[in-house]
């Protein structure tokens, strides 16, 4: 569409003696963080076809723009170009008063001179004359190949004033400040959030929407940015650009490797303004925000529930959907959360990562290491005001006030309170007995029976008497005991003859005497 409308524009090249060159001179960054433009003229440092451009768009300054120097008409003398200019009268008789004479005949917007708009037409040609001589990647201003050169040499001129903190771009240096300063000038119409930056606006009203603008021609996968679909891309080619300087690990996007050499140095630039803690990556700063704030901006679509973290969110979608895109590779078992899957592995291989500094226990996940030796029991039952150390152990705690048996055997229809009773109980039908023991290969239904079974190898007794010292390898041994020497506390009663006994075997022992009679009678 635009190619016949710009055949003047492209084919009428415009050389270094016609346009001067613009050199970027920095100031004392210290007092201004400020870039001057400086006219200058040197024809022997450039071909004759090379083409010079100011980027329009480009903020010079952290305060604000500085003025373009004066360059003449003279350059634009095409037919062509003239056409796609649609000017009120000279150019230099509105510069001072800034209105804008200058038309885009494609889109309609103005600007004051006619270079402006010559380099604005390049968004629609699509002219892109300079390149990276580190990757290739092409650019339509030499202003934007030069701030793109910064990402490979490194060079960060922009110092912020309150925290030292660096940035190759005045612009970044501009929204950074108001960290500092707590402005926030862009506020979301929907929820009223205020964000201090207006990309991020941007980006958090899609949460709003669901859009996702950008997709990937692969797969077809959405995305709400596009630097988001670009890293996405790689994992199709495989392209992994940026090295790891120390250990020579290799990443798709330069975010990831800057964040994985701070695991070598151990920086944590990133700290919390409440507590002090640190962090090696702004998200994971933004995240721990929320637990002084209490904010939760994450809201499910079915239920209304919010959560802090969008990844939360998307964890607890799969509630009402069913969704359970992680499996087991071991035993197929699909799960909804990844980290459930990761802990449930452990089943399979055995690992337990987890080591007790005090008593040397491994676990095999943090929680059961962090609360063994503190006793910390931080979940209440409503009910009987009874405390535990998880929440899953006070949830199926629970079932015993509301008699809740969620779990129905499909052979016997015998129902249980939790899985783990259920599925022992499965492979009573199936003859089922995955754990095996080490010492004389006697397998076993449940993970529990065959713990109590090693011991009658190892002649381990963890299990002892407050009262009396004594020591016994089963945890219902000790209770026996409790009962029967210490506290004559006799649980289990008899429906026959109404006797009690302390322990379970007790009773079964004693209904023999009802069985035997039984049979004596009917002889």
């Amino acid at each position: 569409v635009f190619s016949s409308l710009f055949e003047g524009v492209r084919q009428r090249p415009f050389s270094c003696k016609d346009v001067p060159l613009v050199d970027l001179q920095q100031c004392d960054l210290g007092r201004n963080s400020t870039f001057k433009l400086k006219p200058t003229y040197d024809a022997s440092k450039h071909s004759e076809d090379e083409t010079s451009f100011l980027d329009p768009d480009q903020t010079w300054s952290a305060a604000g723009r500085e003025p373009l120097p004066s360059i003449s008409d003279e350059w634009m003398q095409s037919e062509s170009d003239k056409k796609l200019i649609t000017p009120k009268s000279d150019c230099n008789q509105h510069v001072g008063t800034g209105e804008k004479q200058y038309m885009c005949t494609v889109c309609g917007k103005s600007f004051t001179i006619r270079t402006d708009l010559t380099l604005h037409m390049k968004i629609h040609t699509g002219e892109k004359p300079y390149r990276c001589k580190y990757c290739k990647k092409e650019f339509a201003f030499s202003s934007s190949v030069a701030r793109h050169l910064r990402v490979h040499t490194g060079e960060k001129p922009y110092e912020c004033q309150f925290c030292g903190k660096r940035f190759n771009v005045s612009t970044t240096l501009k929204v950074h400040y108001r960290i500092h300063t707590g402005e926030k000038p862009y506020k979301c119409k929907t929820c009223e959030r205020e964000f201090h930056d207006f990309f991020k606006l941007k980006l958090h009203v899609r949460t709003h929407s669901g859009e996702k603008c950008f997709k990937c021609d692969t797969c077809g996968k959405g995305f709400t940015q596009k630097a988001r679909m670009k890293k996405h891309m790689m994992t199709h080619t495989g392209v992994k650009p940026f090295k790891c300087k120390v250990c020579g690990k290799q990443f798709n996007c330069q975010s990831n490797c800057v964040t994985h050499t701070r695991t070598h140095t151990g920086e944590k630039p990133h700290a919390c303004v409440t507590c002090g803690k640190s962090f090696s990556r702004g998200t994971d700063l933004k995240r721990h925000n929320r637990t002084h704030t209490g904010e939760k901006p994450y809201s499910c679509v079915h239920c209304g529930k919010e959560f802090s973290y969008h990844s939360s969110l998307t964890d607890h979608v799969r509630v009402h959907t069913g969704e359970k895109p992680y499996n087991c590779i071991w035993c197929g078992k699909g799960f909804a959360v990844s980290t459930t899957l990761k802990i449930h592995t452990r089943v399979h291989t055995g690992e337990k990562p987890y080591k007790c500094d005090i008593c040397g226990k491994n676990f095999a996940q943090n929680t059961g290491l962090r609360l063994v030796h503190t006793g910390e029991k931080p979940y209440k039952c409503d009910t009987c005001d009874k405390s535990f150390s998880s929440l899953v152990n006070m949830k199926k705690h629970k079932r015993i006030h509301t008699g809740e048996k969620p779990y129905t055997c499909s052979d016997c229809g015998k129902e249980f309170a939790d899985s783990s009773s259920f599925k022992n109980h499965l492979r009573v039908h199936s003859g089922e007995k995955p754990f095996k023991c080490s010492f004389c290969k006697k397998r076993f239904a449940t993970r529990t029976t065959l713990k109590r079974h090693n011991r009658t190898h190892t002649g381990e007794k963890p299990y002892k008497c407050d009262v009396c010292d004594k020591v016994f390898g089963h945890r219902t041994d000790l209770k026996g005991h409790m009962r029967t020497m210490h506290t004559g506390e006799t649980p289990y009663k008899c429906s026959s003859c109404g006797e009690q006994f302390s322990t379970w075997s007790k009773l079964n022992k004693h209904k023999r005497v009802h069985t035997s009679d039984e049979e004596s009678a009917s002889a």
